[in-house]
């Protein structure tokens, strides 16, 4: 399976891959490449029809021009290589090239993570409207974190340590990660949609499970001070991306 590194000026991550792929394929306009977010599998992913979309102008099948297309973006040039050296934020996907013709790209899982960390705190967003059952259990679990993370910190002076960049997460925290960051760009693309709250709410009940803060504060300093910092990220996070009750 191919990858690819893709630069991320603002985080918009949906922006910046159609950026790139115009780049590879030379198109001027890279609002003329048909992106969307792809779920054929887990994980943070898109898939793009260009290859389709060329095809109809074209004598050869779709999957052919999608495989051509997939060697363009993975055959590095002088020009991308300083690019890549000199940028700030640069975010690695999967790249395949599908039979049907599809591009499908997914972000590393252990890149996730990194890339909420910088997209935290978000201006002008546009909220989902949610069922007020939903929106009070989010707002519930919003004041627990909240309340536990200002315990943790009286309980104990460590600095909690952030555990997410370059690390491989056990699969209900790398759940919560991917529900995370589909509410994140759902924001991105300006209609959050309620069924990724629904499934964030689902695995943030999970966490509460899983997660005996203070246990593992005494027993596990170093498992404590992840979920300690856990708890501080969440409440942060529902503090932006969470409608608000209404009075």
């Amino acid at each position: 399976m191919a990858s690819i590194s893709v630069i991320t000026q603002d985080g918009n991550l949906t922006n910046d891959l159609r950026v790139h792929l115009a780049q590879a394929g030379d198109l001027a306009k890279a609002s003329e490449i048909p992106l969307q977010l792809c779920f054929q599998r887990q994980g943070i992913g898109f898939r793009s029809a260009i290859a389709l979309k060329l095809a109809a102008h074209s004598h050869q099948p779709p999957q052919t021009i999608a495989q051509a297309y997939l060697a363009q973006l993975t055959t590095p040039t002088p020009q991308s290589n300083l690019k890549h050296r000199t940028a700030t934020a640069v975010f690695t996907y999967e790249a395949i090239a599908t039979p049907q013709g599809w591009l499908e790209f997914f972000l590393m899982p252990t890149e996730i993570g990194r890339w909420l960390d910088q997209i935290l705190q978000r201006e002008n967003l546009i909220f989902p409207q949610l069922p007020p059952d939903l929106l009070f259990s989010c707002h519930y679990l919003q004041q627990r974190f909240y309340d536990l993370s200002h315990l943790a910190t009286d309980y104990t002076a460590d600095t909690p340590q952030w555990n997410f960049e370059k690390t491989l997460l056990p699969a209900w925290e790398q759940a919560l990660l991917e529900a995370i960051a589909r509410c994140v760009l759902g924001s991105f693309h300006r209609s959050p949609k309620p069924h990724f709250f629904a499934t964030l709410e689902q695995t943030l009940w999970e966490l509460q499970r899983r997660c005996p803060l203070f246990y593992f504060l005494r027993e596990n300093p170093t498992q404590g001070h992840h979920y300690w910092q856990w708890f501080t990220y969440l409440a942060q996070f529902l503090a932006h991306y969470l409608p608000q009750l209404e009075n």
